[in-house]
């Protein structure tokens, strides 16, 4: 009866604090799919966010219309006009119109941002991973759920309008068809980002959401984004009952996973750490940063929002290597809490970077040792996927407070030494990526509390 009680009164903290952020929060996320503020432009990776967060909140038939006008700016020849390499310093960060032969080597991912000017842009020298990887993620996640809730019957999926995308009242399996293909082409050009074709993706410069950190080689974030799309296109794949390529794409997702495990563990420091090269091949940083929680979330089988069905997550925790990647990932959390949290606060990055660029940040500014709600959000799914709900709550309340609700969660990020914060406002991707997370926690809270009711 006393642990219940004690369950109980977690619940009920974070459950009141989590309500209320829902609440006020509902109206900002739901004005578009650009991060907000004085961003107007659409990033592929932020929207990822967005539109699950609107899927998620029951706004389905504008989440695909907007998945698919992201889809219709995937890259391709002749398509529409391109830029690239503002983020690359082996192009001096100069932006330049992307030559043809470079449209083709680029075929199939997604740009970075898509201006309303009528132009695309690649940030770095290389469409990023992130990018693509995510809006595969949470396009085959709303397909999937929309498929499985049409076989138990619910009646407002039937069919989708889809107004100015040419989808107007077609059948769901319809919708299903027009975006597989997009999405196996995107998974075809990230499978090319393997280099050495040892089930990592290297990228260059700046080729992720950290874009002046100037993150190079086999980066941890970025391959728990790739094994996010493998695993929620694999699950979309097995409800259209193609099998075959679903265990095709099930496997890629497995190797992929068992690289990180292989390559960019860390047993002197006990968590996953990325392998950076300088121009010399070599490796010459290993710092911690907070994104390294996002392997967590994608290792994680378990969650109440995968389309995987959770006797075979049951099943796959009974394999040698997945009891392994379980203690590991939450030896990591532990390591991030030890050496990335400041004051009870989450930082993006442990130390100070000695390179950023483009632009040169001091520590406490932008990428640079600062608080980020989007990255919190990201950590607090994890911890709660490990039902790690004290530390959930600690989150939650270095984004929110009673008294202010506009006090950290708005902005985009905050610098710790002033406590102000700073960036677009109000940060939409921010906003999103906490609603997701506090959303699946209070889920998983409730059903523990009725299961703990029950068995008193």
């Amino acid at each position: 009866m006393e642990s219940f009680a004690c369950a109980y009164d977690q619940w009920n903290t974070f459950a009141l604090k989590a309500d209320s952020f829902l609440k006020k929060t509902q109206e900002h996320v739901l004005q578009g799919i650009d991060p907000g503020g004085h961003y107007s432009a659409i990033w592929c990776r932020d929207a990822a966010y967005i539109l699950r967060d609107w899927f998620m909140s029951g706004n389905v038939g504008a989440a695909l219309q907007q998945a698919y006008l992201i889809w219709s700016h995937q890259i391709g020849p002749g398509r529409e006009k391109l830029v690239y390499g503002r983020g690359s310093p082996d192009m001096k960060f100069v932006s330049e119109t992307v030559p043809g032969r470079k449209e083709m080597e680029f075929e199939g991912a997604l740009p970075t941002t898509i201006y309303n000017e009528g132009f695309s842009e690649v940030y770095g020298q290389s469409p990023d991973i992130d990018s693509s990887a995510l809006m595969i993620s949470t396009t085959s996640y709303m397909l999937t759920q929309i498929l499985k809730d049409e076989r138990r019957a619910a009646p407002w999926n039937r069919h989708f309008s889809i107004e100015g995308a040419g989808m107007g009242g077609i059948d769901s399996s319809e919708v299903v068809r027009l975006f597989v293909p997009k999405m196996l082409a995107a998974a075809d050009f990230l499978v090319g980002r393997d280099l050495d074709n040892d089930g990592l993706l290297e990228q260059n410069y700046n080729e992720d959401w950290m874009d002046t950190a100037l993150r190079t080689g086999k980066i941890v974030y970025s391959q728990a984004c790739w094994i996010l799309a493998l695993k929620d296109l694999s699950a979309l794949l097995s409800v259209t009952e193609s099998n075959g390529y679903a265990q095709k794409v099930r496997g890629m997702a497995d190797r992929a996973s068992r690289a990180v495990e292989e390559r960019l563990w860390s047993e002197v420091d006990g968590c996953y750490l990325d392998m950076h090269y300088g121009d010399d091949g070599d490796s010459t940083s290993r710092i911690l940063t907070q994104d390294v929680s996002m392997y967590v979330v994608a290792a994680t089988d378990r969650s109440l929002n995968s389309s995987l069905d959770r006797r075979a997550a049951d099943q796959a925790l009974e394999n040698p290597h997945q009891a392994l990647v379980q203690e590991r990932v939450k030896y990591s959390l532990d390591v991030i809490k030890r050496r990335v949290w400041k004051d009870r606060r989450p930082l993006v990055t442990e130390v100070e970077l000695k390179r950023t660029g483009p632009g040169l940040f001091k520590a406490n500014y932008y990428h640079n040792q600062t608080f980020w709600p989007w990255t919190t959000g990201i950590e607090m799914l994890a911890r709660g996927r490990l039902e790690r709900f004290e530390e959930c709550e600690m989150l939650l309340s270095a984004l929110v407070s009673e008294s202010n609700l506009h006090n950290h969660a708005f902005y985009e990020w905050v610098n710790p030494a002033t406590n102000e914060g700073s960036g677009a406002f109000p940060f939409r991707t921010g906003l999103s990526a906490v609603r997701i997370a506090i959303s699946e926690i209070l889920e998983m809270l409730g059903r523990k509390s009725e299961s703990g009711a029950a068995q008193n």
